[in-house]
């Protein structure tokens, strides 16, 4: 009988779990803490709040196994859920709850990485069999849980590019780094490809070295006692490269000697985020060439869509499987922009996936405190509208949509419909 206890025990200490839940309903948050009682011992943590409070907070345990939220409050409790999703620990469980049985609902938000949803009232005894299904598909390896983890073998290039200069693809850069290893729970590297002019190292405090140059030269004599050396770490998941070589150095890398370098680095890091220049068509050529993903980034100006349109059109001919993401930013309201955002996507024939607000006081910050703007001012509206941007990144690699063609004729065209509107 002892011994029988004794295994009882054991095995509920190795299912316990650790828990949290937000929940608005006085007597739905009694059933769920009833519920969840068992599987984690009489320490779930049950709080009065909603998606919203869960979206508010900056840090989460790492540990953390499972999430119940109550989207009941919630305008656009889909886009809430991805949000939601890209700031947890990639491990972690969510359960959501509300008021509206919808089949729909139910599968949009399986489709953004939750793994049950139901509707209130909660019959009694609901919420733990959620759990347990959880838990059982969990142990299984099925589930988003499962399916993160089979993406995990490709390596992933991220080219980040911007159309002008001062629409903030350095931060852009460095923030989506930043936010894709806190949301893979992995290391991810940044690499700035501006060997001369480059900001990113002085932006997060680090020290730029001549070494970026030398691997461009000569890739095939990286191994990974070079990469220790010179990959520069910021945090537990956050490593940096780049270089300050002097103005008049006239480097000219070789043909393929960006892709021959990302491959090599490869072999340390899964995922590669790289901050390329305008001014360098050469490397930004060959670092699109070798991307997953491209991320172009725009101001709402003439120059800026003419050149978006340039660049867009590159990617179509260099990157043809590559994903395409267009984001709009810099210093400038939208509002009061010479070009609306209906504008740029009708003259690029794609959707703008993210329209990053201006938020100067939080850029400056985080250069002055040398941290990622996620770190540093975790409650921008920047890093609210970068999340769905990191979930969609954080989906497996498919054949991306070609660019739009004939983009001259289509800027004309767009220009003269600009003159137009002014008379």
């Amino acid at each position: 009988m002892a011994a029988t206890a004794v295994a009882q025990s054991n095995a509920e200490e190795n299912r316990s779990i650790s828990a949290m839940a937000f929940i608005t309903d006085s007597v739905a948050q009694a059933r769920i803490s009833g519920d969840l009682f068992g599987v984690t011992l009489g320490k779930a943590n049950v709080r009065e709040g909603s998606i919203d409070t869960a979206l508010a907070l900056s840090e989460w345990p790492r540990d953390l196994d499972l999430l119940i939220v109550d989207l009941a409050t919630a305008h656009d409790p889909v886009a809430d859920a991805a949000a939601l999703k890209t700031a947890l620990p990639g491990s972690c469980m969510v359960i959501g709850v509300g008021r509206i049985n919808d089949v729909a609902l139910y599968r949009d938000l399986m489709a953004v990485g939750f793994n049950d949803y139901l509707s209130l009232p909660l019959p009694e005894g609901a919420m733990g069999r959620a759990v347990d299904r959880a838990l059982e598909l969990r142990e299984r390896g099925a589930g988003p849980v499962a399916n993160a983890a089979k993406s995990a073998a490709k390596p992933r290039t991220l080219c980040v590019v911007g159309a002008r200069g001062g629409v903030g693809a350095t931060t852009l850069a460095v923030s989506l780094a930043s936010m894709l290893g806190t949301r893979l729970q992995e290391e991810v590297l940044l690499i700035d490809f501006d060997l001369h002019y480059g900001s990113m190292m002085l932006a997060l405090d680090l020290e730029a070295i001549d070494a970026l140059r030398e691997a461009l030269d000569q890739p095939d004599r990286i191994d990974a006692l070079f990469i220790q050396q010179v990959a520069q770490k910021k945090s537990d998941l956050l490593y940096a490269i780049g270089a300050e070589e002097p103005p008049g150095g006239g480097f000219q890398a070789r043909p393929h000697a960006a892709s021959d370098f990302l491959r090599s680095v490869h072999r340390r890091f899964r995922w590669i985020v790289a901050d390329v220049p305008r001014g360098d068509p050469v490397i930004q050529r060959q670092v699109m060439e070798a991307s997953t993903d491209v991320v172009l980034v725009t101001d709402l100006s003439l120059p800026g869509v003419r050149d978006a349109m340039r660049l867009q059109q590159l990617a179509h001919d260099v990157a043809p499987s590559a994903r395409l993401h267009l984001v709009t930013g810099g210093v400038l309201d939208p509002r009061r922009s010479a070009v609306k955002v209906a504008d740029l996507e009708r003259t690029m024939k794609r959707k703008v996936d993210c329209q990053l607000p201006a938020d100067v006081p939080s850029a400056l910050a985080a250069v002055n405190f040398g941290k990622p703007l996620p770190e540093a001012a975790p409650t921008s509206p920047i890093v609210k509208a970068l999340r769905p941007l990191v979930a969609a990144l954080d989906e497996p690699v498919d054949e991306g949509a070609p660019a739009a063609k004939g983009a001259t004729r289509t800027f004309m065209r767009f220009t003269k419909g600009l003159q137009l509107k002014r008379k």
